[in-house]
């Protein structure tokens, strides 16, 4: 493996951007083929919103995290996002000291050395499949229960139910991303900047509509409660075991916000946008966790009976569950089309990450060369690409045939990875 030199000397400050005929820039920054100045700032933010897919988070984990810390999720969001910003900021300095695709695997090798850098990069890609395959998961389900929504039959909602037609659905939606990204980024700009607009504008929808329900005293909305300020104290949780449980779903929820800066080499300014870009991604990310949870709670409680956010049967697929009752049969085919959506555009951007990890590591020697290969028309790693969708495509189906709660478990799994 090549060494980024380990140790760097004084006044070597490894800024600039890589050279475009694939050679070494300063501070041992290799060029690598990709698009130059393919996204701007606003584009940047976008990626990193749309690789976090906040509906889908909250679909899969606002259940899971009410059951283990019940009125206190607000708090455990918060505590969340601290250390995701806090690293955040690091990563911002970090990038413009050396805009490289590799990121943390790339700026580990410069700072610790090769063999800590390869299990960097090695942990990230492999955490990233684990996501892919979540993604993949949520967005079939939410694929049947829309179809389901919109031919006005329980039988094409069932037909989720069915682990073949799950898997094979699940395959086709992983197959689609990944060509999709192995053509770029930038064809599919446009989309994003729709797919994200119309999961918060969703959410706002949402929320403005659980706070309408909640003590409205219906049948659906019995338990809702009152807002009250000890829902944002994070000691008030009962016990330490149940902070931790909740603390790495809420970890999970900004999950890829980072795709900014796997982008730099990329990105208009590679030195500062992708920084700035992920500042802006984690506050929208962090104002839409607490609003939808906030306005949830107080319409259905955080119970385990009834809607309760914590009822067994529903934790892992919340808005499944509230879309009728709070938005009503018209407007909640919107919060599947927005939890559908969600998930097929994070399922696209999160190839982004490990595709150009993937790129970097084999740029510098830590993977087999042919990893390296950028394709000259489209400038992506095709390889990485179609590697990480077989690879996700793969794991996910044994996954599915193993375990009965495959959403759950993999999110459990992947919490404390993502740091």
């Amino acid at each position: 493996m090549t060494q980024l030199d380990a140790r760097p000397r004084a006044g070597d400050t490894v800024r600039g951007s890589a050279p475009a005929d694939g050679g070494t820039g300063s501070g041992g920054v290799r060029g690598k083929g990709l698009g130059g100045n393919s996204v701007g700032l606003m584009g940047s933010a976008v990626i990193g919103v749309s690789t976090v897919a906040p509906v889908y988070c909250l679909t899969s984990t606002l259940g899971s995290t009410a059951g283990e810390v019940g009125v206190q999720m607000p708090a455990v969001f918060l505590a969340g996002f601290l250390p995701m910003l806090l690293v955040a900021f690091a990563y911002r300095e970090l990038n413009k000291a050396m805009p490289d695709c590799g990121t943390s695997f790339t700026w580990t090798v410069k700072a610790f050395g090769p063999r800590v850098g390869w299990m960097c990069g090695w942990g990230l890609v492999i955490a990233t499949i684990i996501v892919l395959s979540n993604l993949a998961g949520v967005a079939t389900s939410y694929f049947w229960l829309l179809a389901g929504e919109i031919t006005g039959s329980s039988s094409v909602a069932a037909l989720d139910d069915s682990k073949p037609v799950h898997i094979i659905t699940c395959l086709a939606l992983i197959a689609v991303a990944t060509a999709i990204s192995y053509r770029g980024m930038t064809a599919t700009k446009g989309i994003q900047y729709a797919l994200v607009g119309l999961q918060l504008v969703v959410l706002a929808l949402f929320v403005t509509m659980a706070l309408s329900k909640a003590g409205s005293g219906g049948p659906d909305f019995a338990s809702s409660l009152d807002f009250s300020w000890s829902w944002l104290n994070p000691f008030a949780v009962q016990s330490f075991a149940a902070f931790t449980a909740g603390l790495s779903l809420s970890i999970f929820m900004f999950w890829g916000w980072d795709a900014c800066l796997t982008a730099n080499e990329e990105t208009t300014g590679s030195e500062k946008t992708p920084g700035r870009a992920a500042l802006i991604a984690m506050v929208v990310l962090v104002g839409s966790y607490l609003a939808t949870g906030i306005a949830a709670q107080m319409a259905v409680g955080s119970g385990e009976s009834g809607l309760g956010l914590a009822n067994p049967d529903t934790s892992d697929n919340v808005f499944a569950a509230l879309a009728g009752p709070v938005m009503g049969p018209g407007l909640g085919i919107l919060l599947f089309l927005a939890v559908l959506a969600s998930a097929a555009a994070s399922l696209q951007t999160t190839f982004i990450p490990v595709a150009r990890t993937v790129l970097a590591m084999s740029a510098y020697e830590a993977m087999p060369a042919s990893y390296a290969k950028v394709h000259p028309r489209f400038k992506t790693p095709g390889r990485a690409t179609v590697t990480a969708g077989i690879g996700t495509g793969v794991f996910y189906t044994v996954m599915t045939l193993v375990s009965e709660h495959v959403l759950v478990d993999t999110i459990y799994a992947l919490g404390l990875m993502i740091c």
